[in-house]
């Protein structure tokens, strides 16, 4: 495998001029698109093992120096002091940043800087919330129950800022997709934290604005995929993690709207009324050409048919095993005749060059290369 860098270090070194470099250059675009259109939605998560031979070892390396500068915290009984939590985090974060600094920007090796990235925000999310954790202990003890909710939404506000805000860093350095998805999380956790304000009016309000944040997340997804409907370009990887992180929160939000979370107020219309809203995110799903965001509602799915077979009368034990049937027949069947199920669903839709960029083409079986 190798890239438009490797072509360009050809011409120079005069392995091929120009003009063959940019026709090689054309003929592997083509291909590629040929595959991605056969495809549908080309992952770029790993080379080789040696992504994850190298990941294993910054897991265990990031962590080790983490326990070794975690000995600051564990000095006496007392609550450790900002300085120490400075002292334990700080050197694993720039250990990470530095890292991906060779890995990532360098590099460009994805599954290890998957886990630089994670380990980044974690860790900067993590001495975010410690730096205000003693205060937001001191207001929890307060007797006032609007005082808890206070300091909770405090200090998951500062929790989740400092993820965003580290995800932000890393994407603004090393325009990593990925970041983009810890980005998104982090912007929702800042806005649920704030809900934790007004306590349990809050709450009541919880599953709408989950699936308000979730739809906004989506749109942005759908403008990225727009600029690349045929999945070609980085602009696709944005996206594809966009539908990631938007597309938990809908399903969580469209359940917390019909059956309440938790199962709250779970009955037989409800858990339909749940499955037909689920059967228009499938709907959704595959005009969109996204599979991500059928899986991520699968476990939504699982427990709106098991509500609904239960119902027949059937013990725990066979309603799950005709849920998991049928959720893994469905599931097989919509993968495998993925193609001839999108174009029934865009047969359905008008086309036009906008949604045509929305709703991109299903195009025909390719011949064998």
């Amino acid at each position: 495998m190798f890239d438009r860098a490797d072509l360009q270090s050809a011409v120079r070194e005069g392995v091929i001029d120009e003009a063959a470099a940019a026709r090689l250059e054309a003929h592997i675009a083509e291909r590629r698109g040929a595959d991605a259109a056969r495809d549908g939605e080309s992952l770029r998560f790993l080379a080789n093992f040696n992504d994850i031979f190298i990941s294993i070892g910054i897991v265990l390396l990031l962590s080790g120096l983490l326990a070794l500068c975690g000995r600051f915290l564990t000095s006496g009984d007392a609550m450790p002091s900002a300085g120490a939590f400075l002292g334990a985090f700080l050197p694993a974060i720039a250990a990470a940043w530095l890292l991906s600094e060779y890995f990532c920007a360098r590099r460009r090796l994805l599954l290890p800087s998957i886990v630089l990235c994670t380990a980044v925000c974690v860790l900067v999310g993590v001495l975010g919330s410690a730096l205000f954790g003693e205060q937001a202990i001191r207001e929890m003890d307060d007797v006032a129950i609007s005082s808890s909710f206070r300091a909770l939404g405090n200090l998951g506000l500062v929790g989740a800022g400092s993820v965003a805000a580290a995800a932000l860093a890393y994407f603004a350095r090393f325009r990593l997709p990925f970041s983009l998805f810890v980005l998104a999380l982090g912007m929702a956790g800042m806005t649920y934290a704030g809900v934790a304000f007004f306590g349990d009016a809050g709450l009541l309000v919880g599953g709408m604005l989950s699936l308000l944040i979730g739809l906004v997340t989506l749109g942005a997804a759908i403008w990225l995929d727009t600029g690349d409907p045929q999945r070609l370009s980085r602009r696709s990887d944005f996206g594809f993690w966009l539908h990631l992180a938007a597309a938990p929160q809908i399903i969580l939000g469209l359940r917390g709207v019909t059956v309440g979370f938790f199962g709250q107020g779970e009955s037989l219309a409800s858990a339909a009324l749940l499955l037909v809203s689920l059967l228009g995110f499938a709907y959704l799903s595959l005009a969109l050409n996204r599979r991500a965001l059928i899986v991520s509602s699968l476990l939504t799915y699982g427990i709106a048919l098991t509500a609904l077979i239960g119902e027949l009368g059937l013990s725990m034990v066979n309603t799950t095993i005709f849920t998991l049937i049928l959720l893994g027949g469905a599931v097989v069947l919509i993968g495998g005749g993925w193609s001839a199920a999108r174009r029934l669903v865009l047969a359905t839709l008008p086309r036009g060059p906008l949604l045509r960029r929305i709703f991109p083409d299903e195009p025909g079986p390719l011949a064998p290369a």
